[in-house]
């Protein structure tokens, strides 16, 4: 169904669309899903990806069972096919890259998966909003932990295995922390106080038209829409309903932006300043291409990246063979290849240097050699850097090494009756095409779905037979076998081992009947699929010299000729010799910062502040041979309070601490915030550096850990898990270092001694020959020249300011009454001339000297001129709050008495300000009472009325001995 930009814009002159928010944001689905691929593949970088999935499902049968192994997650993506603009509801569904499937007991198969099988998980999740407490950046996040009505298409005709399956993917997504949960989509900057500056949002969904129609071209197709409250507009929003028109037209648009017409006079000549408050994350921006104003107006454009964003090519979807090449090449924004300054590669997985491969200074990947690999597919992240003088771009790319060329999968699979149905399919997950062809006998028909896959449906007369095998021979270049297994009824015949999933060639297994039915009757043993052959007595022997594939030996209760039962074992030949890896601990501590002696600490409640804790971990030797935690395993690395046994959650990629609404808690977070750590700022008597051990195989993690809420200690652990899935805990061993404990600070109330106000005149004199004004505000003549500005400096003694933020006088005011200036006139008079108004200065932690003095956006109004912005002056030191007060003659006071400006400004100025140790002041500016001489003058600060905008009763507020 068409959406063209002349249907758009007709729709749009009928009337304003906006429904009375100061602007609609639309962002399409296929721009989103691009923004969760950039997320996707940074967050390889940092070790903050999906984790894989663990799970062992029950079968029909008693001591039947599947098991899901390391099953790793691709990339996100939305799909709008539920979309409803009454919610802000979404699909997102997670391709499975990799990980096996075994099914064990009396039913046995073996998959590997890979992309190519095109298996899924999806999950239905309310898109978000959540506010930094510190950026004041507003985001648009989707979370799986909050996930609902999971499905997949693994498993999804077993009516046994399938809803177990969707019962262990909620818990388990339910239960992920924040690093690896939440994904943005967009954020919103809410730091700004001009008229076009967005206080607060809400999100909503939409389908694109005709997307809900299944089987459309642009099924699922859609948009996430932004409704965004201006403080330059005073009305309420209302609700869009389906009438709402979809604002992405046809062509190449992934992004519309609307304003309300009232609000047009705001916007500059170059473009609606609003385009700067709407980031994207990962170095993208909006682009304008066409700017309409039908009556509300409206920009289209793109989401595209910038100057500054890298990125791999391939950055997905490449296989290669074991000892294979891949060219990888660094692109800047535009898609022009640039230099990269250096090259790294990492297998998750691998515990050796072998294991990772190499790639060279100009980006072409060797992988390693099959007998360096330990298993039949292996995940490898490329990540190159380019490096600038003041920061360092990181690119990053997934790809997968297979030990062989040619890959087939499901290399031995069982299927039931029902499951028969569907038709049963193979695939090449190796490089090449692949042609596939049935073996004697053949047992039903096989096509070709594409070069990398085929669908066998076995013959309506295999049912009567309890069990057959069909044979498919795959072949690129070299031929490989896969067992497609028909179980038609329960075999009775229990063997041991039933999987044997990694066998050399020419070796020997003795294969046993275990149940013994009917044990007086003979046991016939044959070889159904694969190379390998089995004496009378069951024991199995390997082929010598034929590549990697899967036998399938069954054993048979015959009487009399006739068959009575039945059962098989798999068991898989390879040249794959198994993972080398370390086997047990030498050392597990963790310590409050790099210190032996570090087992205490302290750390401030206001859930901003980080206290540095190293985890150590060093593993024996085995047979001479050192082996570091893969990457896997260090990512997994965690706290848990040895209280309860519970896992310290972390934080989302992004957020500097802890959020009010979670409450009083601990959290953990891997990055490193702008706040002076607990340990800098108050460190422990004592401290001996940590020893070095062995470094070929030991690792260290710094994890830094914050609390909000009361006063008090708790004692923490660490654990992680190794690749097989088993856990290893720091309480564990008797070392000194096998737990810390951390008490929480609570800062008593500041007083007045620990502040310092200074007031500096740096403009304004006289006339005549008294032009030069004294500088001493002690002087009787200081406040006689009436055209003046002043610089009142609020320093805090212990430390210093690292961010401010204006506030309303009470919570439950309208936002459009803040005022970030005052305004006072000498009397209450209408023809008074005489005033003074303020300005300020503030340089927030790491962002750029301001270079000029910021006002209220009414200011102009309240002026009734344009001429009163004035530079920094060089008095300006960082970290300090500067309210600067100017003084003149040239505005009558009966002018502006009634305007919002005026009301706006009489106002006393409310600030939140964080020191370098994260903790919060309050503090209320104001002019000197107007029953005051010299009022106007004067700036005072007090302890406001108004408690914090959270109610943290961790708050300190300024006093003031005079007040």
């Amino acid at each position: 169904m068409s959406n063209s930009m002349a249907q758009l814009l007709a729709r749009m002159r009928q009337g304003p669309i906006t429904l009375g928010w100061g602007a609609v944001a639309a962002y399409s689905r296929s721009r989103l899903n691009n923004l969760l691929e950039q997320q996707y593949l940074a967050r390889l970088v940092d070790n903050s990806y999906l984790p894989p999935f663990t799970q062992k499902l029950a079968s029909d049968m008693p001591g039947d069972g599947v098991e899901l192994q390391r099953l790793g997650f691709g990339a996100p993506l939305l799909s709008f096919s539920n979309a409803s603009l009454s919610g802000s509801k979404a699909l997102l569904r997670l391709n499975l890259v990799s990980g096996d499937i075994i099914t064990t007991g009396r039913l046995v198969s073996s998959t590997v998966v890979t992309e190519a099988q095109g298996l899924w998980v999806e999950l239905e999740l309310d898109l978000e909003t959540m506010t930094g407490e510190i950026d004041r950046y507003g985001r648009v996040t989707l979370n799986l932990a909050h996930g609902a009505r999971f499905a997949s298409n693994l498993f999804e005709h077993d009516s046994k295995l399938y809803p177990q399956l969707i019962a262990a993917l909620e818990k388990w997504m339910h239960g992920l922390s924040a690093r690896y949960a939440v994904f943005e989509l967009g954020t919103i900057d809410c730091s700004h106080y001009d008229e076009l500056a967005p206080i607060r949002f809400i999100i909503r969904t939409q389908a694109a038209p005709g997307a809900k129609v299944r089987g459309a071209l642009n099924h699922g197709d859609g948009a996430v829409l932004v409704f965004i409250k201006l403080r330059g507009l005073a009305s309420s929003g209302n609700l869009p309903d389906d009438s709402f028109p979809y604002l992405i037209p046809d062509g190449d648009f992934s992004a519309t932006l609307v304003l309300h017409k009232d609000l047009l006079g705001y916007a500059s000549e170059h473009g609606l300043e609003l385009l700067a408050r709407l980031l994207f994350p990962q170095l993208n921006a909006f682009v304008k291409k066409e700017d309409h104003t039908p009556l509300d107006r409206a920009l289209f454009g793109n989401i595209d990246p910038t100057l500054s964003h890298f990125t791999l090519t391939p950055a997905l979807g490449a296989v290669i063979a074991a000892g294979g090449s891949q060219q990888f090449t660094l692109l800047d924004g535009n898609g022009i290849p640039v230099e990269a300054t250096s090259w790294h590669v990492v297998s998750p997985q691998s515990h050796t240097a072998a294991g990772h491969g190499t790639i060279s200074g100009q980006g072409l990947y060797k992988a390693p050699l099959a007998g360096d690999m330990g298993r039949e597919v292996v995940t490898v992240i490329v990540t190159a850097e380019h490096a600038k003088p003041s920061i360092t771009y990181r690119a990053a790319a997934r790809l997968h090494v297979l030990a062989e060329a040619l890959l087939v999968t499901p290399s031995a699979g069982a299927y039931r009756p029902q499951q028969q149905d569907q038709g049963l399919d193979v695939w090449n997950a190796g490089p090449g095409a692949a042609s596939f062809e049935l073996l004697e006998p053949r047992l039903g028909e096989l096509a070709a779905l594409d070069d990398k896959s085929a669908r066998f449906v076995p013959h309506p007369h295999t049912r009567h037979r309890v069990l057959a095998v069909q044979q498919v021979q795959a072949s690129a270049g070299e031929q490989r076998d896969a067992a497609l297994i028909l179980a038609n009824g329960q075999p009775l015949v229990g063997l041991a081992p039933s999987f044997v999933p990694s066998m050399a060639h020419g070796g020997t297994t003795q294969l046993n009947d275990v149940n013994r039915i009917m044990p007086n009757q003979p046991r016939r043993w044959r070889v159904l699929a694969g190379p390998g052959s089995v004496s009378p007595s069951g024991l199995f022997q390997a082929s010598t010299q034929q590549p990697s594939q899967s036998n399938v030996v069954a054993c048979e209760v015959v009487h009399n000729g006739v068959l009575f039962a039945t059962g098989y074992s798999v068991l898989k030949e390879t040249s794959l010799a198994a993972a080398d890896t370390w086997r047990s601990l030498n050392l597990f501590t963790l310590t409050v910062g790099k210190s032996l002696s570090g087992t205490r600490g302290r750390v401030g409640s206001s859930g901003y502040q980080q206290l540095e804790v190293e985890i150590t971990v060093e593993t024996q030797a085995v047979n001479g041979q050192d082996y570091k935690l893969s990457v896997d395993e260090i990512a997994s690395l965690r706290l848990f309070d040895r209280a309860s046994g519970q896992e310290i959650a972390t934080l989302a990629e992004g957020e500097d601490g802890i959020s009010p609404d979670e409450g009083y808690v601990w959290r953990t977070s891997r990055k490193r915030n702008d706040f002076v750590l607990a340990n800098e700022s108050d460190p422990m008597p004592g401290a001996e550096p940590m020893p070095q051990g062995a470094e070929d195989r030991t690792i260290r993690q710094v994890l830094y850990l914050l609390r909000r809420g009361s006063s008090g200690s708790q004692v923490f652990y660490a654990g992680f898990q190794k690749d097989t899935g088993e856990w290893f805990y720091s309480n564990a061993t008797a070392h000194a270092n096998a737990t810390i404990e951390v008490f929480v600070r609570t800062p008593e109330p500041f007083k007045s001694e620990d502040y310092t106000v200074i007031r500096r005149r740096v403009d304004g004199g006289g006339s005549g020959d008294d032009d030069t004004p004294p500088f001493d505000p002690e002087d009787d003549a200081f406040d006689l020249h009436p055209v003046t500005e002043d610089y009142w400096l609020f320093d805090f003694r212990d430390g210093t300011f690292y961010t401010a933020e204006f506030l309303t006088q009470r919570e439950s005011s309208d936002p459009q009454t803040l005022n970030t200036s005052m305004a006072r006139w000498e009397s209450p008079y209408g023809n008074q001339t005489y005033h003074s108004y303020t300005g300020y200065i503030f340089q927030n932690h790491g962002q750029p000297m301001p270079t000029k003095v910021s006002f209220d956006s009414k200011m102009g109004a309240l002026l009734g001129r344009t001429d009163f912005e004035r530079p920094v002056r060089t008095q300006y030191e960082a970290s300090l709050l500067v309210i600067v007060n100017f003084r003149n003659t040239n505005r009558r006071l009966d002018a502006v008495w009634d305007t919002q400006a005026y009301t706006n400004m009489s106002q006393p100025l409310l600030i939140r300000l964080r020191d370098n140790r994260a903790n919060e002041h309050l503090l209320q500016i104001d002019y000197l009472s107007s029953s005051t001489i010299g009022d106007r003058n004067v700036l005072v600060h007090s302890v406001p009325s108004r408690p914090s905008a959270q109610g943290n009763a961790t708050i300190v507020r300024i006093s003031d001995s005079e007040e």
